[in-house]
């Protein structure tokens, strides 16, 4: 008689960072490779680290020094957080800024060396699709169609599949929060060396909003708003929806986020300062409701679904079994039906060894 046992993998502890051009995050969690879904939160920190504006500040495609060295003591200040938890495994991603500077890379290798990191920096398209697969593994039921819409400080991702087919759809741009906020202080023409528009008025507030549709690529708004009209889901997540956003309009993470609302939280905001609006992202707030007010009239959507959550996440959910990081993965003889979501077709996959 042949016996065959089920293995069950170990849990194991990941310290995973999302190293975004705004701000970097960290999460210290311990995973179950049969529910990489809900793993066991030990530890969050986030930190702005303004990647992003360093490039536009200094009109470069190169990291100042300054930044480096402050980015790097930040570093230094997460991990030996993340050490107390005597991690398995240190992981970091990191978007958009070090997609755009030509140092970007040096400086991952010179923390790479340093902490035994394991970083790379995502395409918008891998960025895009671990947040799709993230969202897909939190919902309770998976929709017909789902849109997942990210924005961060220096991009913007929306990204969906093919309903009965493998193939992904994306629309990528480059107008973010810090993006954004930087082209409102040139059209307002404010001093040099502001570093924020704040406070707007009501005609600067249309103003912004008139010359953002003007930025925005009418093929990639009709796409979207095809998508919409047929009835497709939209969940937004990243910092702009479920932080800067949720915030703002006081709501719960997983609820709507409605077109009203976001006008009338746009009008409560204006004529306020940065210290009256409070936090440290005042100067980016109010920008991002006339960012995503014109973006949801350019796409024809009245409300949206938003979630609390962020690529140190889905960093963890990429590196179980049955992922797109583990493609030679197979299911051991015997195991049981384990709860990571397929990254095509949500089917659940088992324990497996390579």
């Amino acid at each position: 008689m042949l016996v065959i046992t089920a293995v069950r993998a170990e849990r194991t502890t990941v310290a995973s960072f999302d190293i975004g051009s705004g701000t970097t995050r960290l999460l210290v969690a311990e995973v179950d490779p049969c529910n990489a879904a809900q793993p066991r939160i030990y530890e969050r920190q986030s930190r702005r680290m303004s990647y992003g504006a360093d490039l536009l500040d200094h009109q470069s495609d190169r990291f100042s020094p300054a930044l480096m060295a402050e980015a790097s003591a930040t570093m230094q200040e997460l991990i030996e957080r993340a050490q107390v938890y005597q991690p398995d495994r240190i992981v970091a991603v990191a978007t958009q800024a070090f997609r755009s500077a030509a140092n970007g890379e040096e400086l991952l290798d010179e923390w790479r060396q340093r902490w035994d990191l394991d970083a790379r920096i995502l395409s918008q398209e891998e960025e895009a699709r671990l947040a799709y697969r993230l969202v897909l593994s939190r919902l309770a039921e998976a929709p017909q169609q789902l849109i997942v819409w990210d924005i961060g400080a220096g991009s913007q991702q929306l990204v969906w599949r093919e309903p009965g087919s493998a193939r992904w759809g994306h629309v990528n741009s480059r107008i973010a929060s810090v993006s954004f906020r930087n082209r409102a202080l040139e059209w307002l023409n404010r001093p040099p060396g502001r570093y924020s528009p704040n406070p707007l008025s009501v005609d600067e507030a249309e103003q912004l909003a008139a010359v953002l549709g003007e930025w925005i690529n009418p093929d990639d708004s009709a796409v979207i708003r095809h998508l919409v009209k047929k009835g497709a889901m939209v969940v937004g997540i990243g910092g702009v929806h479920g932080a800067s956003l949720v915030n703002q309009l006081d709501l719960a993470p997983g609820n709507d986020i409605t077109r009203d609302a976001i006008a009338a939280a746009l009008a409560s905001q204006i004529g306020r300062s940065d210290q009256e609006i409070g936090g440290d992202y005042a100067d980016t707030d109010v920008v991002n409701l006339i960012l995503v007010g014109t973006l949801m009239d350019h796409f024809g959507m009245q409300s949206y679904r938003v979630m609390r959550m962020d690529l140190t996440e889905a960093v963890l959910l990429d590196l179980m079994p049955g992922s797109s990081a583990d493609p030679g993965c197979k299911p051991l003889p015997g195991a049981g039906p384990c709860r990571v979501p397929d990254q095509n077709t949500r089917e659940p996959v088992a324990p497996c060894r390579n």
